[in-house]
């Protein structure tokens, strides 16, 4: 893996004739890398071996070694460098059969320095993908896999026994459960386990992104498609090539969707918006906390695709079903956050552990967390205690509902958010049961808040 050193924006351009290193370098100039330049392949090499540049260009034919041979021998000193060829109209064929051998993109003849400056930035994007991908399973290793190894409820080590059987495989997995369940944790530990463990790792949460934006983001789009497409951008799949892609809240993904990602699962191909199909290698995880079945006989979600999805299913049981888990996820949390807000351990007296024992946790692993997160930061002492929760451990799970209050003059939009508000208040921010609860759409929650928040900046986007 390139170390945070070796993340310097060094780019290496290997070409035989030096009027294309030139031109290259004025093609390049002010785009805020560190250009270093050989003619000979070889010498070249060494120059990687001893800079470890994260992008390199290099021709594809050249006297010594043609750039197919340095290619492998780039991606057996390190596979994570991301290779550029230079091609000509000749060798456009060769060069996408580079691609398949782990080169990133290739530069035809004649440059266009827009076209380079693209490629080679969405090159270094890939390299910081990577490095992100690395520092998330390091963290996963270090900390997130103790949450997921705290609790010994028998169901849920079955389950986890299950995802490791899983994780070996190239099934697509359909991660089922109530919001704050952990359904991200558990994808990243499929990853972690998985023989694609190295490779991208993205996730996508289906409810975030606008409808009308939703197909580019997913699967890209070619220059001019669109107004606005000034240069062609690769989707998450294509990033996401060789490794896995998560995408959380597969119920919200529109109907329009579903049909290419179908496709994908299919016949393992993504068509870019005003462009042809392209061949990808993605792993798939999913999630959802809908009743997918439900959404299929009611026309909202197609049977093919869910058929496809759920090849591994995997519920995660929710935490009021779970008890036994509760004082190991409870001593995790405390040493965390003691350990982020520099404070030494602290404990637990009997009557919280006892409030907490009898909660129902309703936002799940997720309101546990926020609760102790509260807790150690506003404990006095060495121990928490009851006026260290929040109060609504008190009643039970549910808070009292506070009645709307309308004022002649206010407009539908502020009512829509008191409303929104409110219900975000009684379900702890959670946005999907808040959703459930008002009978609107996850993604119309996202398009409200962000609404809210575009005209009032002091609003929390609640994440």
């Amino acid at each position: 893996m390139l170390n945070q050193e070796d993340m310097k924006k060094n780019l290496l351009i290997i070409d035989d004739e030096q009027s294309i290193l030139d031109s290259l370098a004025r093609a390049l100039h002010g785009a805020g890398y560190e250009l270093l330049t050989s003619t000979d392949p070889v010498k070249g090499l060494e120059m990687i071996k001893a800079t470890v540049p994260p992008v390199v260009i290099t021709d594809l034919k050249m006297p010594g070694m043609d750039g197919l041979t340095l290619l492998q021998r780039i991606k057996e000193f390190n596979p994570h460098i991301q290779v550029i060829l230079i091609t000509g109209h000749g060798s456009i064929d060769e060069a996408v059969s580079a691609m398949k051998k782990g080169a990133y993109d290739f530069i035809p003849k004649p440059f266009n320095k827009q076209e380079i400056t693209a490629v080679v930035n969405r090159a270094f994007e890939k390299v910081s993908l990577l490095e992100e991908n690395f520092l998330l399973k390091e963290k996963l290793r270090k900390s997130q896999g103790s949450v997921i190894d705290a609790g010994k409820n028998r169901v849920f080590k079955e389950l986890l026994s299950r995802a490791v059987q899983a994780a070996n495989s190239e099934a697509t997995v359909l991660i089922l459960g109530e919001s704050g369940t952990g359904k991200e944790l558990l994808a990243t530990y499929i990853m972690s386990h998985s023989p694609r463990a190295a490779q991208p790792f993205l996730t996508v949460n289906c409810a975030a992104i606008p409808e009308n934006l939703m197909e580019a983001e997913l699967f890209g789009y070619k220059k001019g498609a669109f107004t606005g497409a000034y240069q062609d951008k690769k989707g998450k799949f294509q990033e996401a090539n060789g490794g896995t892609i998560f995408l959380d809240e597969i119920g919200e993904l529109p109907l329009g969707v579903q049909s290419k990602l179908l496709r994908v699962l299919q016949e393992g191909e993504v068509s870019p918006v005003g462009g042809t199909a392209q061949k990808v290698d993605v792993r798939i995880l999913a999630a959802t906390n809908k009743q997918l079945r439900k959404m299929v006989e009611a026309g909202q979600f197609r049977e093919d695709l869910f058929y496809r999805l759920n090849v591994i299913p995997l519920l995660i049981p929710p935490l009021r079903q779970r008890p036994e888990d509760l004082p190991g996820l409870i001593s995790f949390f405390i040493g965390k956050y003691c350990k982020k807000n520099k404070r030494d351990n602290l404990s637990v007296s009997p009557d919280a552990l006892r409030l907490m024992e009898h909660y129902a946790w309703p936002g799940n692993v997720r309101e546990l967390e926020n609760a102790i997160e509260r807790a150690v930061i506003l404990c006095l002492g060495h121990q928490i205690t009851v006026d260290d929760l929040p109060g609504e451990l008190g009643s039970g799970g549910s808070d009292s509902s506070e009645p709307l209050s309308v004022t002649r003059g206010m407009t539908l939009e502020e009512i829509e958010l008191r409303v929104i508000q409110g219900a975000l208040k009684r379900n702890h921010e959670d946005k999907a049961k808040t959703a459930e609860e008002l009978g609107i759409s996850l993604r119309t929650i996202y398009r409200k808040l962000d609404e809210i928040h575009a005209k009032e900046p002091g609003v929390s986007q609640l994440t």
